[in-house]
Parts: structure tokens; sequence; C-alpha cells
């Protein structure tokens, strides 16, 4: 049986909520190619790797992860996004992409990954 490598970036602001999230998708069978905490740290992984996927979380300071998440797609990976926020402060470009609210379990981060490389495949 072929075994597909599911790796993946993560782009979290917080360093400590990175290392708790990397330890959690570990736990789900990824491999993490790279964390970055800034949008340069991001793109800069997204020059070097070729994920399956990438965490991001929505709000990086000042700015936003949403021309990361379209450079994702340009690329054809599936995104999921990660925030404190409510969900009318979403903005609607990040489009069918998944969202989790922080905090969430590993069971919502599962569902929340396996719904967008689904939604990637088809």
């Amino acid at each position: 049986m072929l075994q597909t490598t599911r790796n993946l970036i993560l782009v979290e602001d917080e360093p400590l909520l990175a290392m708790m999230l990397g330890q959690t998708v570990q736990e789900l069978g990824w491999i993490i190619d790279g964390t970055a905490y800034t949008e340069a740290g991001a793109y800069d992984l997204l020059s070097k790797c070729h994920p399956k996927l990438a965490l991001l979380d929505l709000h990086l300071g000042a700015t936003t992860s949403l021309a990361i998440a379209s450079a994702c797609r340009d690329r054809h990976i599936p995104v999921v996004f990660m925030t404190g926020y409510t969900a009318r402060d979403i903005p609607p470009q990040c489009g069918d992409a998944p969202i989790v609210s922080k905090p969430f379990s590993s069971d919502e981060l599962e569902r929340a990954i396996a719904r967008a490389t689904e939604n990637s495949a088809t």
C-alpha cells in the first residue's frame, strides 16, 4: 500500500501556542515542515517546502494571513485557519476554508484538517 506523506506548515505568531499545536498535529500523524511566526517567515517556508496543508493563524499581529492563504491556494495547498476571534470578525476572503476557533480540541482540528484535505482532493 502506497503511503502518502502528510506534511504541513504551521503559521502562528504565539510561539508557545505554535509548540502546542505542533505536538497536536504530530499526534494526528502529520510531519511539520516548518513553523513561521510572521508573514515573511510563512513566505520563506512556502519557497522552501512543498506541504500538503497549511495551518494559518488568521491574525498575525497587525496583519492577517489572507495573503499567505492566497499564495497557498495558488500552489494547490489546502488551508485551515485558526482564530481567537468570533465568527462575525472572520473576513469573507477566508472563503470555504475550514476555520477553528481557539481554544479548540484535537478532534476539532482533526475534523477541520480532514475537511480541508478532502476539499482539495475534489
